[in-house]
């Protein structure tokens, strides 16, 4: 049987991951809101940090299931464990990937006012605070249709935020690069949401056993 401490300690890992994720992702929409080319370069970095974090949760969780085969919860919780971090990973992911096209957006005028954009990300950071909130005390399932309801928001915002650049790009030529970088920062945002409903998944999977 695994030590809780060590159960304990596995848990706190996987919440510095998704904290640092956190962080990443509300970095990158920083720097898309205020076109600060500094931060999106060091969002893009960071990176690196998070593929790090989920590799040395991956490799801990080897160790205590090549050390103590753990049967039950203790097996569920730390094989979650894994999917979970790689889940987080994912989200770092597109937080770089919004980086990524802010670096190039900021090198022209802007193509319009970010209205919805900053709606649809404000929504995603509270899912990603929610989801890490119910991960840690699984009792919270008030929070879980709070969730349902933030991601259907989401996706409402990033069919609208779609539609209105697809105009944009038929009135003109110069518009369509521009409004492809939008479109690829809207979408990211969204598959964010959807991540954050794996994570809210695979804590339910993990509760019912």
């Amino acid at each position: 049987m695994v030590p809780n401490i060590l159960v304990k300690s596995y848990r706190e890992s996987v919440m510095r991951l998704g904290r640092f994720v956190e962080n990443l992702f509300d970095r990158s929409v920083y720097a898309l809101m205020n076109r600060d080319s500094g931060m999106a370069k060091k969002v893009i970095a960071d990176d690196k940090i998070a593929d790090e974090m989920r590799d040395e949760l991956v490799e801990k969780s080897v160790c205590l299931i090549g050390e103590y085969a753990p049967v039950g919860r203790h097996l569920v919780e730390i094989s979650r464990g894994v999917i979970l971090a790689n889940t987080l990973e994912m989200i770092g992911d597109r937080a770089k990937s919004i980086a990524s096209n802010t670096t190039q957006l900021i090198k022209e005028p802007a193509l319009k006012p970010l209205v919805d954009l900053p709606k649809m990300a404000s929504t995603a950071e509270e899912m990603i605070r929610t989801s890490l909130s119910v991960y840690m005390d699984r009792s919270n399932s008030s929070e879980i249709d709070k969730l349902l309801k933030m991601e259907e928001y989401v996706d409402v915002l990033n069919v609208a935020i779609e539609d209105e650049l697809k105009l944009y790009m038929m009135q003109s030529p110069k518009n369509v690069a521009r409004a492809m970088r939008l479109i690829f920062i809207s979408r990211d945002i969204e598959e964010v949401a959807d991540l954050c409903l794996k994570v809210l998944s695979n804590v339910r999977s993990n509760s019912e056993v």
